[in-house]
């Protein structure tokens, strides 16, 4: 492959880019920028392109030497922390954060509801209690 686009193309696999975008922490359009070579990535992106993947940096920079390093290095619990989430694992908070924001927006509806309610009952007791006043003096 003979440009960094094709490579991060490569790279991503069947990942849709909006899915993979997510994972490493870009825009799709800046992911999309990458793989038609309009924009070079920076560093913090590309090694994080390589660590989700798997692929080499060397041959992602490049395309030189082979594309999956000969044996994995051994994780370390800091390595382990700094993995990124998979394409599935943001969706569901992508999802998640959506529905919080629906519950917070049906709270507050609530909380008005509730407010309104208080309000017309106050106002109910002192129609009744102005009905009961009128049809004793009237």
């Amino acid at each position: 492959m003979r440009t960094l686009g094709a490579r991060i193309r490569f790279a991503r696999g069947r990942i849709s880019q909006d899915a993979f975008s997510g994972i490493i922490g870009v825009s799709k359009g800046s992911l999309g920028g990458y793989e038609r070579d309009e924009n070079l990535p920076n560093t913090d992106v590309v090694l994080k392109i390589c660590r989700q993947t798997g692929i080499s940096v060397e041959w992602l920079l490049t395309g030189g030497g082979a594309a999956l390093p000969a044996a994995p290095a051994p994780e370390t619990p800091a390595t382990r922390e700094e993995q990124l989430p998979c394409a599935r694992c943001v969706k569901l908070e992508q999802a998640v954060e959506k529905l919080n924001e629906e519950r917070r927006e049906l709270n507050a509806e609530n909380r008005r509801l509730w407010k309104e309610n208080s309000r017309l009952s106050v106002r109910l007791a002192r129609l009744k209690t102005w009905g009961n006043t009128r049809a004793r003096t009237g």
